[in-house]
């Protein structure tokens, strides 16, 4: 369908905030992404515009001003389901994030991993794109999303995207994003807490039905990866089984000693958590950099380690552990593929064959210096057989 340049309108339902024994704090954050062909910008501006001049006669094209009034929802989706626009949306379980205790509490953490998802499936779908998003109100997301975006192209030579550029829009001047507020409010009565009980039947999701031509549900489960990469053919069945087989170890290590008071476990459950929750619900490539790791561990309250201190105590121990956990010069992430075990093999085999081709330089030496006299690894059954089978090739 989508070819030619596109323009996608932005507006999310939700904001911020896990404290949820607050009535007014929402279960789901929900991103709808409004996307039409450039051909289709001016006859679908009036069109819609003469919808919002009917049913809000000056005012704004408006969830909230909708309310719990379905009747009316569902007349004025009925008339926009007819436009020639598609509908793309981000659905974020905020629950399942705190309990998951993923490190995505934290406001900063939170809005750039929806801009990472955002950003990533447009990305997966559009060379061509133009993104308008909500600068109005309280739309924290929508400017960070903005900058997010601004800053991943400055830093990325070419341009993942072929033509693109990114807009802030206030919703008043933007009908469209008007369209996209009302969808994801919509939505909210599938999804949120505080709109399912007062949704009175109606599955806005069956509703708009193929309107809506993709949902990325988020966090997403390691079967529902799975699924994703299949469809995508992104991966082998090889591949995927490697990647069971490392979130079973993680999932092992986590039931086995999430009970224990020790600050150190401790922070290795916090680190591997991340590292799982990022093997789950973002690029299988991404490799998590040990400064976002150390970071991660300050905004839990614990004080700043240095890198050795923060590699022999958390990473190695969750590796001695059985945790396997994949690494190259980019960090550290539970592989999700053969391919990255390979980058784990290739690391250490520069780390440990130069060091141990030093030590047989030193055994051979000393023993044919002292001939045979003094075994230096007489006590080291270990090494001597490795230095042995070095001697041997």
């Amino acid at each position: 369908m989508f070819s030619k340049k596109v323009t996608a309108f932005i507006d999310e339902f939700g904001a911020y905030g896990f404290n949820f024994d607050n009535p007014g704090c929402s279960s789901h954050f929900i991103i709808a992404a409004v996307l039409v062909k450039n051909e289709d910008l001016e006859p679908l501006t009036t069109a819609v515009e003469d919808i919002r001049k009917r049913y809000f006669q000056t005012g704004e094209m408006k969830s909230s001003s909708i309310s719990k009034n379905h009747k009316r929802r569902r007349s004025v989706l009925n008339e926009l389901k007819e436009l020639p626009f598609k509908v793309f949306t981000l659905v974020v379980d905020k629950r399942k994030i705190y309990q998951e205790n993923s490190g995505l509490m934290f406001k900063r953490s939170f809005y750039k991993f929806l801009n990472e998802l955002l950003y990533k499936e447009l990305r997966y779908c559009f060379s061509q794109i133009d993104i308008f998003a909500d600068e109005s109100g309280s739309s924290e997301y929508a400017v960070s999303f903005v900058n997010y975006v601004k800053t991943k192209q400055r830093q990325t030579q070419p341009s993942l995207f072929d033509d693109c550029h990114f807009y802030l829009s206030n919703s008043k001047s933007s009908i469209l994003i008007q369209v996209a507020d009302v969808i994801a409010g919509s939505l909210a009565y599938d999804y949120d807490d505080t709109k399912t009980k007062f949704s009175d039947g109606n599955s806005y999701r069956d509703f708009l039905g193929t309107k809506i031509i993709g949902t990325k549900l988020f966090p997403q489960s390691i079967q529902d990866l799975f699924d994703e990469a299949r469809i995508r053919s992104h991966e082998s069945e090889l591949d995927l089984r490697v990647a069971d087989i490392c979130n079973r170890r993680v999932e092992a290590f986590v039931n086995e000693n999430k009970a224990k008071d020790d600050d150190n476990i401790r922070q290795q459950i916090i680190v591997i958590k991340y590292l799982q929750f990022r093997f789950l619900n973002s690029s299988f490539r991404k490799y998590i950099s040990t400064k976002e790791l150390r970071n991660l561990l300050e905004q839990y309250g614990y004080k700043h380690r240095s890198v050795v201190t923060f590699r022999n105590k958390v990473i190695a121990k969750l590796r001695d552990a059985g945790v396997i956990i994949a690494s190259c010069s980019h960090g550290y992430k539970i592989p999700a593929k053969i391919e990255e075990l390979h980058d784990f093999v290739q690391q250490y085999k520069g780390i440990l064959l130069p060091m141990i081709s030093r030590l047989e330089k030193c055994y051979t030496t000393i023993n044919l210096g002292t001939q045979g006299d003094f075994d230096l690894l007489e006590n080291e059954p270990q090494l001597k057989g490795i230095v042995r089978c070095i001697n041997k090739q």
